[in-house]
């Protein structure tokens, strides 16, 4: 075939490819209706040779050059396969601008949206006819018309590698899986937690994800029944191009092999094993030891990795990501997301018999049951130690002990200890618990067996299990051990007296019988193909004659699925992030916090690279940093160093960053944070003439989108704007939100500076107030939360416009609960120093008896702007009569409610809203309650040491 040259040859050069392509389907969909009724055929699957893909490709353009007329559009089949073909090359970002670019023309069409929404219609025409590929999920509710040629692309490149390495970390997979495509898209799907939003929202599509993960999975040089050969090809071609995908995928394919070929079922591993019917271990569950320090024996708790939890349990996932944690003998809560990384906590305390071992901060109780059920201490009444060291102990879950051993033994206070002779008391650094050393002799005699039995301690002396050969990555020494999913895992049975036989069960299945080695006393033998989860080994010793058990024994295995190191291959610098997965604009809005963990002391290098849609780098920045990086201090650096350095000229047109740790010697950590894939973004640009325009990228294909520019001056008014004109920036700058259905975007936009220093100054911000009623604070409430969540540009200025903004609302809602003369001085105090308002505000907080709140608020300022933490639960007692009588419930909480009411109201959103509905009417009840915190939370910060940093404000989140 020749290139199309014009609209003739493109005419008739389509029409041959359309016929040609007619039977190529027509034959392919037969072929997939044979294999499944719902194998779909994908129209990346042309297999046609590139020297005549590109001849289709110039049809396809040459009928667009010359205006895309109806007599073109009956042969639609070359348009199907050529968009297919875009999409491949997608890489998240935007579709239509790279389809445009390769079709000259396209974006002068007249009707483009008519366009877009007829290729879409083709695309239902293909799976009509051809059996083709319907995208599902999220992604293609709301993606209407890129979501069919991104699917019939069947992989785009920019999502290769996530799949890849998705497939190679997901070591559970079963026969079943491999024989079933939706059940595997599902699985994996569950596995997406922690990966790139753009990644998750395509495993949405779990169909079309486990049919491309099944061929994938085929061995080398083999054909998948689920993709034609020479697409296969592509996309295994462009995944080895890059050496860490290729890695992934060959081990992924080798971990395939084994299992289509054993038939192994997910069951357990080489023994069946069944549910016992009550609850066992998880791989969540504490691991406790006892370490002496300077000042004595301290408990502390390593709670594992809880991600693995996002495959069973979703929501549970999501809420450990959003809300701080409660861990039960540890005195402050921990922050969000920080128990999705395994870690050490200190515990001052014993929790108490029958209290959850972690508890979310106002969550829901069925989420806290839940949480309760994963991550559960082992109950008492004694707690036994095994004795590595001098130093240092670690937990026997079992509570056993061996004779010849060391231990140290943990109880509350009421429990009498055995009445043996090895005892000797210790001190503890542990609040309701008694500690006691135990040193064993090599024999025990039967007495002092049975004081350990009654005290709820065993006695293990005629069996020992433990693993040989591989090192196990923990053992407690005694009945405990972890293993890495894959890792070849061999036990060992050792007995006083050999027996005939011994009996192994795992969590009790089928037994199975071994024969004992004659005149040996061990025995070894092998598990294989455990995934991961806990596992109870029971092992019984036969004998003979008429009472054959000669002794039993349990050994419990965890075998947990092995972590990715690319990510943070250094041991000695750790970062953490809250959220665990922070997007781009939560880190330099300061709405997310970074720590690193290392070295006291240490001096490492942090870098931050700011990267465009296609992976280019944009902007670089290094600086020293000393570790350890505590999460204020990053708010601080990124402040001052990210918002301030070449970074922030960047920054508008960046979709990710890269944060990397290093020091030489010690280890390297790095996080990626995306800008999100959000169907609505605004970008912000400078104009020649030093002001700034937004435009807004619309990927919603919808034709219902609206935009409101609220201006800094009147925050809460506004006013209609063309969503797809650039818009200009209003003198003191403003607000601007896009919405299409339940999607909404704002971000706020700069004031022109050089306008603004020319007029004098800004303006200050006007709020029109209504009536004093529930109704009109909710909207003062909502408008503050609009403006607070907005995404912030890299322009300094947009900061300090938001700020003003907020403080006034702020202000009238206090002005229209306090009443008029508290109003009054809301307005006379804005725009001046606080300090020279307290007097004023001391004296109109009460009046009659209420008047000594403000003197007894007054007296107390100091002493809070030193110690801030004490502010709530004082105040809760300053006010607790009124409190009680406006009817709000328990004090602190009212307090924690006033006090973000009355700084940073818009966060009362995230209140459930009965209780916040019951809490905004006492206060409306009793105003005195409103001026009171505000005068606190005014005073207090304004005599602060330091300003105070709003982003780390305590409260419901």
């Amino acid at each position: 075939m020749t290139s199309a040259s014009s609209g003739g040859d493109a005419f008739d050069l389509l029409k041959r490819f359309h016929e040609r392509l007619d039977v190529h389907f027509r034959e392919l969909s037969e072929q997939r209706h044979q294999l499944s009724p719902v194998a779909p055929v994908f129209a990346l699957e042309h297999d046609l040779p590139q020297a005549e893909f590109e001849v289709l490709e110039a049809a396809v353009r040459a009928a667009v050059a010359s205006g895309f007329g109806p007599r073109y559009r009956q042969w639609w089949l070359p348009f199907v396969v050529y968009a297919a073909n875009v999409g491949y090359d997608y890489v998240g970002v935007d579709y239509w601008p790279i389809f445009a670019q390769r079709t000259p023309g396209w974006d002068r069409l007249s009707n483009i949206n008519g366009h877009r929404s007829r290729l879409r219609d083709w695309f239902v025409r293909f799976a009509d006819e051809y059996g083709g590929a319907r995208p599902t999920g999220a992604f293609a509710d709301f993606f209407v018309n890129i979501a069919w040629p991104i699917a019939h692309a069947v992989l785009p490149v920019y999502l290769q590698r996530q799949l890849a390495r998705l497939l190679f970390e997901f070591r559970s997979i079963t026969a079943d899986q491999l024989a079933d495509p939706d059940a595997l898209g599902a699985a994996l799907a569950a596995r997406t937690r922690g990966y790139p939003e753009r990644f998750q929202e395509f495993c949405t599509m779990h169909s079309l994800l486990g049919r491309v993960a099944l061929a994938l999975l085929q061995g080398e040089n083999e054909d998948s029944p689920y993709l034609v050969r020479s697409t296969l090809e592509r996309i295994v071609g462009g995944l080895t191009s890059e050496r860490q995908a290729k890695v992934w995928l060959s081990k992924a394919r080798h971990r395939a092999s084994q299992v289509r070929t054993t038939g192994f079922r997910g069951k357990g591993g080489a023994l069946t094993s069944t549910s016992t019917g009550t609850r066992t271990r998880t791989l969540s569950d504490p691991r406790l030891s006892m370490k002496r320090l300077a000042d004595g024996w301290r408990l502390f708790a390593d709670i594992p990795d809880l991600t693995p939890l996002a495959t069973r349990l979703p929501q549970l996932y999501d809420e450990l990501k959003q809300r701080r944690a409660r861990i039960a003998g540890v005195p402050r809560p921990v922050a969000p997301g920080r128990l999705l990384y395994a870690g050490e906590q200190l515990l001052t305390a014993l929790p108490a018999e029958g209290q959850a071992f972690i508890q979310l901060e106002r969550a829901d109780p069925s989420v806290n049951v839940l949480v309760a059920n994963q991550c559960m201490l082992t109950p008492g009444p004694w707690w036994v130690f095994r004795r590595r060291t001098a130093n240092h102990a670690v937990q026997v879950k079992g509570a056993v002990v061996r004779p010849g051993q060391r231990y140290l033994l943990v109880a509350r206070p009421e429990t009498p200890p055995p009445a043996v002779a090895w005892l000797s008391e210790v001190e503890l650094r542990l609040e309701g618990a008694r500690g006691y050393l135990l040193d064993l002799p090599e024999q025990i005699g039967d007495l002092d067996a049975f004081a350990f039995t009654t005290a709820g301690i065993s006695v293990i002396s005629s069996i020992a299990i433990r693993p040989v050969g591989l090192t196990p990555a923990s053992w407690d020494g005694e009945g405990l051990g972890e293993f890495l999913e894959g890792d070849p895992i061999l036990l060992g049975l050792r007995a006083e007296h050999p027996p005939e036989a011994c009996v192994i069960t795992i969590n009790g299945g089928a037994p199975e019988l071994l024969p004992w080695p004659a005149e040996t006393p061990e025995l070894f033998f092998g598990l294989t193909d455990l995934v991961a989860g806990v596992y109870e080994i029971t092992v019984t010793l036969l004998g003979t004659g008429e009472d054959s058990t000669v002794a039993s024994g349990a050994l419990t295995l965890v075998v947990r699925e092995p972590r990715e190191e690319a990510e943070n291959a250094g041991t000695g610098i750790r970062m953490l992030a809250s959220p665990a997965r922070p997007l781009l604009t939560d880190l330099w809005d300061g709405r997310a916090s970074l720590s690193i963990e290392g070295p006291s002391g240490l001096q490492a290098q942090l870098t931050v690279t700011l990267r465009g849609p296609g992976g280019e780098s944009l902007a670089h920045l290094q600086r020293p940093v000393r570790l350890p990086l505590t999460d204020q201090q990053w708010r601080t650096f990124a402040v001052r160093e990210l918002r301030g350095s070449e970074l922030a000229a960047a920054y508008d047109d960046a979709e990710t960053a890269e944060i990397a740790v290093s020091r030489g010697g010690v280890g390297f950590a790095t996080l990626q944070c995306e800008r999100g894939f959000r169907p609505l973004r605004w970008v912000i640009s400078k104009v020649h003439d030093g002001g700034y325009e937004a435009h807004l990228i619309d990927r919603t294909d919808a034709q219902a989108t609206t935009v409101t520019l609220f201006e800094t001056s009147e925050p809460l008014v506004g006013h209609a704007q063309v969503p797809d004109q650039p818009i200009a920036s209003p003198l003191n700058g403003g607000l601007l939100v896009a919405t299409s259905g339940d999607v909404s975007s704002a971000i706020v936009i700069p004031p022109d500076p050089n306008r603004l220093f020319a007029q004098g100054g800004a303006r200050r911000p006007f709020v029109q107030i209504g009536p004093r009623s529930l109704i009109e604070a909710m909207r003062l409430i909502r408008g503050h939360a609009l403006w607070a969540d907005a995404e912030l540009p890299a322009d300094p200025f947009a900061q300090a416009q938001r700020e003003r903004a907020l403080q006034a609302i702020t202000s009238e809602l206090a002005g229209l609960i306090g009443g008029s003369r508290w109003a009054h001085q809301e307005r006379g105090q804005r725009e001046k120093d606080i300090l020279d308002h307290l007097e004023e505000m001391q004296a109109i907080v009460g009046t009659g008896a209420e008047q000594q709140i403000g003197d007894q608020i007054a007296a107390r300022l100091w002493h809070w702007a030193n110690a801030p933490d004490a502010r709530v639960p004082e105040l809760a007692g300053l006010l607790d009569s009124v409190l009680n009588a406006s009817g709000m419930g328990h004090p602190v909480t009212a307090v924690r409610f006033l006090e973000r009411l009355a700084s940073r109201p818009g966060r009362l959103l995230r209140w459930e809203e009965t209780k916040r509905r019951q809490l905004l009417e006492g206060t409306l009840r009793s105003p005195v309650l409103l001026r009171a915190v505000r005068f606190a939370v005014l005073g207090s910060d304004a005599l602060r040491p330091e300003p105070r940093d709003s982003t780390n404000e305590r409260g419901p989140s």
